[in-house]
C-alpha cells in the first residue's frame, strides 16, 4: 500500500518528467560505458581524429558529436558516446513540447511509456551514429514548425533555419523531412519570408557543399550511384522493410499504427505534417526495396510523430491504453533484456556487433608486434584496431571493394610502407596465420616480404566507349602526363572487366602510352559492358583502381 502511494504520487509529480530525463542520462551513460563499440561507431570516432566539413558517407555533425564527448573523455567509449547521452534526453523533451492536449499534464507517464517502448529511438541515447544528431534536430525542426504555424514570429524562422542546416549536417535523408512537411503545406510558399529563410539555410550548408565541389562530390557519387551497383530484386528487401516499420516500434506496433491510421483525416497543419512524415518515409523506401536494401535506421524519424500521434489518441481512449500500457510493458521487459545482452558478451548464443572486438584486437596487436599493419577491404576492422590499439594503420581499399573516408584520409591517400602485415584477407590467400574473431570466425594475416607503396595521384583516363574484340590483343591509350606514365611503369597492371556483378582481371602491360592485354576468355556467356584499369606496386598485394570505370562493347572473334 505504502509503495503503491508512493508510485502514484510520483507519477502525479510535477517533477516526474525531470526525474525520468535524469534517470535515462544515467541508463544510457552506464550502458554506453559497459558496451563495446559498434563498427560504424569507430569509423565515425575516426572522423573526430580529422575534423573537416564533410566526409565520405556522411556530413559531418556526428564527429562533432563524438569531439565534444572526447572533450570531456580522453578515451574510452565514453569519448564516443557521453554527449549522446546527453542529447537523448533534450530530444526527447522538444518531442514533449510538440504534443498540444489539454490532459497532457496528466499523462507525464504516458508520454514516458511512448518514448522508452519506440525501440530503436532509444538506442541513440548510448551509440552515436549520424541518426542520433539527426533525430535530435529534426525534433527541433518540428519544435519551430509548430511553432511558425502558431506565431510566424522571428525566432520561428531562425529556429527553423538553424534546425534546417543542422539536420543536413547530420544525415542527407533530412531533405526528406524537410520535403516531407513541406508537401504538407505547399501555402508556406506563399511566405515571403520562408523564402529567406531557405536561403539562410543554404548559407550555413555552403561549407559542406563547398567540401563536396572540392573533393569531386565523393558523397553524392557514392550514395547516387556507387551503391548501386547491385540490381538485381530481392523480394527479402520489400518484407524486411514492412518488419523493420514494426521493429523501431515494438509490441505496441498495433496500437501505436491504429491511431495513425485515424489520424490520417486530421486537417490541422501540424498533424498533417505528422502524418506525411510517417506516410512518406514508409512508401519512399518502400519503393527503393525495389532497388536497393533499406535499413532499419532510415525511418527512424518517423519515430517522432509515432509518439505524438498516439499520445493524443491514447488519452481519449481508454480501452486502447489499457492495451497499450500491457505491450509497453512487455516491450520494456524485453528491450531491457536485449540492453543487457548488448553490454554483456555471452548472454546469448550469437555475439552482437559490439560483442568482441576488443579481445581479437588486443590479441593480433601482440602478435603482429612492430611490424606495420595494413588492413584490407575493411573501414570497419580498421577503425575498431585504431580505435582498441591506439595505433593508427594503414587500409586498402582494392579495385573491387567499395570506397570509403580511408580513400580521402591523407595519411592514407599516398604512402610506402616497410615489414607490413596484411591484414584480413581471404583463406585462400595463403595466409601465415589466423585468430579467432568473433561468433566462430577467423581473422586471417600474412607477412609482406617487400615494401608497399600506394601513390593516389597515379590516375589515368582513356576514351569513352571503347570496343573491345574476344580472344584477340587488344590496346587502348592512356591519357595522362608523362609524370604519371614513367610511374604507371613501376606498377604490374592488369584490365577489370566486368558484366553485371561478374567480374574478370586481365594482365596488361604499358607500351609508351598504350595499355595491351590479351582478351582470352573461354566463357561464351561473359559479355563486359564495364572496363577499369587496376594496379599495384607489390605483386604479394591485391590491385587498386587506377582509372573510372568506363562503357565498352565487344566485338565477337
Amino acid at each position: 500500500m505504502f509503495s503503491f502511494a508512493i508510485m502514484k504520487s510520483l507519477l502525479q509529480s510535477k517533477y516526474l518528467l525531470l526525474v525520468f530525463f535524469f534517470v535515462l542520462f544515467i541508463v544510457n551513460l552506464t550502458q554506453g560505458y559497459f558496451t563495446e563499440l559498434l563498427s560504424d561507431e569507430a569509423y565515425y570516432w575516426t572522423y573526430s581524429n580529422e575534423l573537416n566539413w564533410g566526409y565520405f558517407d556522411h556530413p559531418p555533425m556526428v564527429a562533432v558529436w563524438i569531439s565534444i564527448s572526447k572533450f570531456i573523455f580522453a578515451s574510452g567509449e565514453l569519448s564516443v558516446r557521453f554527449f549522446s547521452s546527453i542529447t537523448l534526453p533534450l530530444t526527447f523533451y522538444f518531442v514533449w513540447l510538440l504534443i498540444d492536449h489539454p490532459k497532457k499534464l496528466n499523462y507525464k507517464w504516458l508520454f514516458i511509456l511512448l518514448t522508452l517502448t519506440t525501440s530503436l529511438f532509444n538506442v541513440y541515447g548510448f551509440i552515436t551514429v549520424p541518426d542520433t544528431p539527426l533525430m535530435f534536430f529534426t525534433a527541433l525542426f518540428l519544435f519551430g514548425y509548430q511553432k511558425y504555424l502558431k506565431e510566424k514570429s522571428t525566432i520561428s524562422y531562425l529556429i527553423l533555419a538553424l534546425s534546417m542546416a543542422c539536420m543536413m549536417y547530420s544525415k542527407y535523408q533530412a531533405i526528406l523531412v524537410i520535403g516531407f512537411v513541406l508537401l504538407s503545406n505547399l501555402k508556406v510558399l506563399l511566405d515571403g519570408k520562408i523564402w529567406l529563410t531557405t536561403l539562410l539555410t543554404i548559407a550555413l550548408f555552403s561549407p559542406h557543399l563547398y567540401w563536396q565541389i572540392e573533393n569531386d562530390f565523393p558523397s553524392f557519387k557514392y550514395h547516387l550511384f556507387e551503391r548501386k551497383e547491385n540490381t538485381v530484386y530481392k523480394f527479402r528487401d520489400t518484407y524486411m522493410h514492412i518488419i523493420n516499420t514494426i521493429a523501431i516500434i515494438g509490441f505496441t506496433f498495433p496500437i501505436v499504427y491504429k491511431s495513425f491510421f485515424k489520424n490520417i483525416k486530421n486537417t490541422d497543419s501540424f498533424q498533417k505534417a505528422l502524418n506525411f512524415l510517417v506516410i512518406g518515409f514508409i512508401c519512399f523506401f518502400f519503393i527503393s526495396t525495389f532497388s536497393t536494401h533499406a535499413q532499419a535506421q532510415w525511418i527512424v524519424p518517423i519515430s517522432i510523430p509515432l509518439i505524438v500521434i498516439p499520445f493524443n489518441h491514447l488519452v481519449e481512449n481508454q480501452k486502447d491504453l489499457k492495451l497499450f500500457t500491457i505491450l509497453a510493458i512487455t516491450t520494456l521487459v524485453v528491450s531491457t533484456f536485449l540492453r543487457f545482452a548488448m553490454a554483456i558478451d555471452g548472454l546469448l548464443p550469437k555475439q552482437f556487433d559490439m560483442h568482441g572486438n576488443k579481445k581479437w584486437i588486443v590479441a593480433l596487436d601482440k602478435k603482429i608486434e612492430d611490424k606495420t599493419p595494413l588492413i584490407y577491404n575493411s573501414y570497419q576492422n580498421t577503425s575498431l584496431y585504431w580505435f582498441y590499439s591506439g595505433r593508427r594503420p594503414y587500409q586498402l581499399n582494392t579495385w573491387d571493394s567499395r570506397k570509403n573516408q580511408y580513400d580521402l584520409y591523407t595519411y592514407n591517400k599516398n604512402y610506402t610502407i616497410e615489414n607490413a602485415v596484411l591484414i584480413g584477407i581471404s583463406k585462400n590467400s595463403s595466409p601465415k596465420d589466423s585468430l579467432p574473431k568473433k561468433n566462430k570466425g577467423k581473422i586471417y594475416y600474412k607477412n609482406i616480404k617487400h615494401s608497399y607503396s600506394k601513390n593516389n595521384s597515379i590516375e589515368i583516363d582513356f576514351q569513352d566507349n571503347l570496343t573491345l574484340t574476344k580472344n584477340t590483343s587488344n590496346s587502348f591509350q592512356v591519357l595522362a602526363s608523362e609524370k604519371i606514365i614513367d610511374e604507371l611503369n613501376s606498377l604490374k597492371l592488369a584490365i577489370a572487366l566486368r558484366d553485371g556483378r561478374v567480374k574478370k582481371v586481365f594482365p596488361a602491360i604499358l607500351i609508351d602510352d598504350k595499355i595491351e592485354f590479351n582478351f582470352d576468355i573461354s566463357d561464351s556467356n561473359f559479355n563486359p559492358n564495364r572496363i577499369q584499369v587496376i594496379g599495384t606496386s607489390n605483386p604479394e598485394i591485391n590491385y587498386i583502381r587506377l582509372s573510372p570505370i568506363k562503357n565498352i562493347t565487344i566485338n565477337e572473334q
